[in-house]
């Protein structure tokens, strides 16, 4: 038996991975990868309910916000559920409810009840982006966190580019109602492993138990795999009194680093939403084919998954502030690099601009994604559930705002090729946020 850890994470071997905990990694991988699925399902599935439901596009495109702004919101209001009941106990109902939820979608006979049904699983995606960070990395040895925290964000975007894959191979012969029908149930499945196989994590289990506690960690580590303890490291009342509110992000000294951090989330968001919705429109306008243009921003989601885990693993050696600094800065100079060379583009080897596309969406998508890490970090166990919800909730205001203040700006007169240059600001402005965030943990 070990004895006087100085915190939860002293707790888990520093870097072993037992096999159960390779388990719990994965079942949150797969309901990471669901999440990116579903994000994107209504956009896979929008011409086929268009003609069914004789959807008008102004309609539809109430539809496509009404699941962004379900997720915002959820992340805000939900995610500090996770610091009053249990990381486990979030995750494995935020899944029900959103699987229940897209299975409703299948049944929809109408544009408002497709709203409902889509607020109503986004509110429950929001809950979950916020709370499974938490439960992966709290379940992780300490030397790797970073890195699986980023393998489950990258996750994420491979369940939208596998997903688009499937719908396409199979709407066709089975029809848009049987997408949200197979990938309902699916997400209520992992509901219920979730429940059943995973743990509650032990970092919230010391932070909020009252009663058993050592017995109960205990139990928790045989089960993981790991050895037992004879002690349990002291954690202070006013911690364990103080409530999960976005008040205590604010006060206590926390304020600073919070601003900071919501602001690059915000400004991430900005950025990475308005070239994942424009690309396209841009290739198409610099001469290429609409084929070879959906082929090209292919390499956007492509970076996303290699920049998302090339940062996690490159933090196991290097500070991750300077990291994200620094892809902060790349990404920012490749869509300032894109803008100069608009003209350019249809006389360029498909490849080259397959390869810019590439690094812009490994620099941009790999240093947005770590942000959670970077909220991992600073918050202490007792709101981190509420910091990572908020932030990724305020940070999801810029995903909504972004394809509209672009086409404000077009109609203001800005071409396309000089919107990449302006959205490159926000970039090199996210990258100066956390340059100034202290990366430790905040009392």
């Amino acid at each position: 038996m070990s004895n006087k850890p100085a915190s939860p994470d002293d707790l888990l071997h520093p870097t072993k991975i037992s096999p159960m905990q390779w388990l719990i990694l994965f079942l949150c991988m797969v309901a990471s990868m669901i999440e990116g699925f579903d994000i994107v399902i209504i956009s896979y599935t929008a011409p086929a309910i268009s003609e069914d439901l004789a959807v008008s596009p102004s309609e539809l495109g109430i539809v496509f916000s009404a699941g962004l702004f379900g997720m915002a919101f959820g992340a805000m209001l939900l995610g500090g559920l996770s610091d009053k009941f249990g990381r486990k106990t979030v995750v494995s109902t935020a899944l029900l409810i959103a699987g229940l939820g897209t299975l409703a979608v299948a049944y929809s006979a109408s544009v408002t009840q497709l709203v409902v049904w889509r607020v109503t699983a986004g509110l429950a995606l929001g809950a979950l982006i916020a709370t499974l960070p938490a439960l992966v990395g709290e379940f992780s040895p300490l030397k790797y966190r970073t890195l699986v925290i980023a393998v489950l964000l990258a996750a994420a975007n491979f369940g939208g580019f596998a997903g688009g894959l499937i719908v396409a191979e199979i709407i066709v012969d089975a029809g848009w109602r049987a997408i949200f029908m197979y990938t309902g149930g699916l997400t209520i499945a992992t509901a219920v492993v979730v429940q059943f196989l995973v743990p509650e994590s032990i970092a919230f289990v010391i932070q909020r138990g009252r009663e058993r506690v050592l017995a109960k960690v205990n139990r928790t580590l045989a089960y993981v795999g790991q050895s037992a303890v004879a002690e349990l490291p002291q954690v202070a009342e006013a911690r364990k009194r103080e409530p999960a509110t976005v008040k205590s992000l604010l006060t206590h000294g926390r304020g600073r680093t919070t601003l900071l951090l919501w602001s690059a989330f915000f400004l991430a968001f900005l950025t990475v939403y308005f070239i994942s919705s424009w690309m396209p429109k841009v290739l198409t306008g610099a001469g290429l084919s609409q084929q070879a243009a959906i082929q090209g921003t292919t390499a956007l989601p492509a970076g996303a998954i290699f920049g998302n885990i090339l940062i996690g693993w490159l933090a196991t050696w290097w500070p991750l502030k300077r990291i994200l600094i620094g892809a902060f800065i790349i990404g920012g100079i490749c869509m300032a690099t894109l803008s100069g060379v608009h003209q350019s583009l249809a006389s360029m080897p498909f490849y080259l601009i397959w390869l810019m596309l590439l690094v812009t969406g490994s620099a941009m998508f790999g240093a947005f994604g770590n942000l959670y890490n970077v909220a991992m970090i600073v918050y202490p166990v007792q709101v981190r559930g509420t910091g990572l919800g908020w932030a990724a909730g305020l940070g999801r205001t810029g995903a909504v705002l972004s394809p509209s203040l672009a086409g404000v700006m077009m109609a203001a007169g800005f071409s396309m090729p000089s919107l990449f240059f302006y959205f490159a600001l926000p970039a090199f402005a996210a990258g100066l946020c956390v340059a100034f965030i202290g990366m430790r943990e905040m009392d």
